[in-house]
């Protein structure tokens, strides 16, 4: 059991997100724009690739989608295993099928020595008195910096891309995205952030944290959800999880998510929406395979 778990936290850690100051990516449709931002939250220059649509027009003003493992998103052939999310050949069908509006996609890297670490939901963790599962996140000598990240999501790199880019910069056209930690940090955006973000798209949310932790994590998580979901007339909240590999873990913890969301109010079709991929496992190429549901729940026109 202890080797499955030293395992599955490499895998979680490193396997889907490596960084190391990676290649450009190129897009098959649009265009990805390379930015590097200093960041004063993290102590560092955090690596972000920006899609365009290909007819973006600086006229025009567009919704925004924040998305977690940045370098993971576009292109395949950069990747530490082949795969990508290919959101921008997700992102020009459903467009051109005219089932979402034209977006921009905002992909922020990951570092793998700290990615555990900046995408912990650090209130959750404090608030259920989780101190020493903060001890056992550390990584390499730093600390959990997740409220530091969400930090330098709301304050540094998305008053950047509202002047740089065209965008339309309220919480309804504001929406974040991730899987596994990123999907953990996308439900901790909306719920710490609620006047910034509009909807949360949560694939494969690893709800244990970490392993070692068991269910003292996932108790810990559903207690947040309880008490910190925003309010079901502003926001949507979108997940799914497959069945194989990790993914096998996470049904029971999501389904308890999603009860909370309904108890909260949120209901199926309106601002709530879940998807099990039935023998999908926990890899980019999963999370491409269904990467249109939540792009067309969370832009959809109310």
């Amino acid at each position: 059991m202890r080797n499955y778990i030293v395992t599955v936290l490499a895998i979680i850690a490193a396997c889907c997100h490596a960084y190391a100051a990676s290649p450009v990516q190129r897009a098959d449709c649009g265009v990805v724009e390379r930015l590097s931002i200093v960041s004063p939250q993290l102590g560092d220059s955090v690596d972000v690739d920006v899609w365009l649509p290909a007819d973006y027009n600086p006229e025009t003003k567009y919704p925004v989608v924040y998305m977690h493992d940045g370098q993971n998103l576009f292109d395949a052939s950069t990747t530490w295993n082949g795969q990508s999310w290919e959101m921008d050949r997700a992102a020009c069908r459903l467009i051109a099928e005219e089932q979402i509006p034209g977006m921009i996609i905002v992909g922020i890297h990951s570092d793998p020595a700290r990615r555990v670490s900046q995408l912990m939901p650090v209130e959750a963790v404090r608030d259920a008195g989780l101190e020493d599962l903060m001890a056992e996140v550390k990584l390499k000598g730093m600390p959990v910096l997740g409220d530091q990240y969400v930090d330098f999501v709301v304050n540094t790199l998305k008053p950047m891309i509202d002047s740089r880019y065209s965008t339309l910069s309220d919480r309804e056209n504001t929406m974040v995205m991730g899987s596994s930690m990123g999907g953990l940090m996308s439900l901790y955006l909306l719920c710490m952030k609620p006047e910034v973000f509009g909807g949360a798209g949560c694939l494969s949310t690893h709800w244990y944290g970490t392993l070692e932790a068991g269910d003292r994590f996932g108790n810990a998580m559903m207690n947040f959800v309880e008490t910190h979901l925003p309010d079901p007339g502003t926001h949507r909240i979108y997940f799914d999880h497959g069945t194989s590999t990790i993914d096998a873990y996470y049904g029971p913890w999501e389904t308890q998510a999603l009860l909370i969301a309904q108890k909260k109010g949120y209901t199926y079709g309106e601002n709530l929406d879940s998807y099990i991929d039935y023998g999908a496992p926990h890899e980019e190429s999963a999370w491409s395979a269904r990467v249109d549901r939540p792009l067309r729940f969370l832009l959809m026109k109310k």
